[in-house]
């Protein structure tokens, strides 16, 4: 089978002939039909620790092609969704456990398409895992920084859908979207301080932060905006604990795969939000398998609004 392939630490993948994987007795091989492209995907290919070789990629959607023997859950020919981590996803097949940790999988119902579902699983679990940790709810302030983005933008659905005001930071040029997808307020941070921006519309402070974008130091100045006793939710392990604590804020950086959210229930939530238009999913844009390694890219510029997808034929 096809697959986008890193041999070796520094190498950024290719399209290679690799075997396809076989199931072992609680395993089930999916025909792989569209993927799910997220900055996991190219962080991964610089962690010192990862093992090599491996198949880039871990969001899909596809069609069960085979069974272990042991598998009760799936039949061949059913569609579903999830995350494959240990074989990846930019292939023509992959591999996932039929109930593990760490690889939630599902069922697709027949009205959700399969670009869709393969843009789902990562970043709409970690928006999910987010709010949950932010105890987000009807009149909650939430400021979401990177509210355009893969998980951002299902954030700011999410939050609407609970009955929150939000107010999203993004590029200016990005107003537009950021309201469409139930943004109150907005804030282009290439144009305007958003510190000194929210401070002087909330001189209160607000209720909780979704930070997806700050590094230790500029989450730490965002975090100031926090109400006494408030919330802050970093997605890339920004938050120093300690540091908010002693202000009287609660910080959380989240983990989505060992959150309650980053399993076969969190997918099915994601699923009722879809069906029942709470959100809607943000494609930036589709790309075959063999241009992989270039949407990798593509993400990792930044400046991708929603989410791209690979297609797999």
């Amino acid at each position: 089978m096809k697959a986008a392939v890193v041999e070796h630490h520094g190498d950024a993948g290719s399209i290679k002939d690799v075997p396809v994987p076989q199931p072992g007795p609680h395993e089930v091989l999916v025909r792989v039909v569209a993927a799910g492209v997220n900055p996991i995907d190219w962080k991964r290919r610089e962690r010192a620790q990862q093992r090599l070789p491996f198949v880039l990629g871990q969001d899909f959607a596809g069609v069960v092609s085979e069974t272990g023997d042991r598998v009760q859950k799936y039949r061949n020919g059913e569609r579903i969704f999830g995350i494959a981590r240990d074989h990846g996803a930019f292939a023509e097949y992959t591999l996932v456990p039929e109930d593990g940790p760490g690889q939630p999988v599902a069922k697709i119902p027949d009205d959700v398409g399969d670009a869709d579902a393969a843009a789902v699983p990562t970043a709409g679990l970690t928006a999910l895992a987010g709010l949950e940790a932010l105890g987000v709810g009807k009149d909650t302030t939430l400021l979401v920084l990177g509210a355009t983005g893969g998980v951002g933008s299902f954030a700011v659905q999410m939050a609407r859908d609970r009955g929150a005001r939000v107010i999203a930071i993004a590029r200016s040029a990005n107003e537009g979207l950021a309201r469409s997808l139930g943004a109150d307020e907005f804030i282009g941070y290439d144009k305007d301080d958003v510190v000194a921006s929210v401070r002087a519309a909330h001189p209160d402070g607000v209720d909780a932060i979704l930070d997806l974008v700050d590094d230790a130091d500029a989450i730490k100045r965002t975090g100031a905006l926090l109400r006494d006793g408030g919330r802050i939710v970093s997605t890339i392990g920004a938050a120093d604990v300690g540091w908010f604590a002693n202000r009287n804020a609660v910080a959380t950086n989240v983990v989505m795969l060992e959150t309650p959210q980053g399993t076969h229930a969190g997918l099915r939530a994601l699923l009722e939000l879809i069906e029942r238009g709470a959100i809607r999913v943000m494609i930036a844009g589709e790309r075959p398998l063999a241009e992989a390694v270039a949407a990798l890219e593509e993400s990792k510029g930044g400046t991708v609004d929603g989410k791209l997808v690979i297609t797999v034929n």
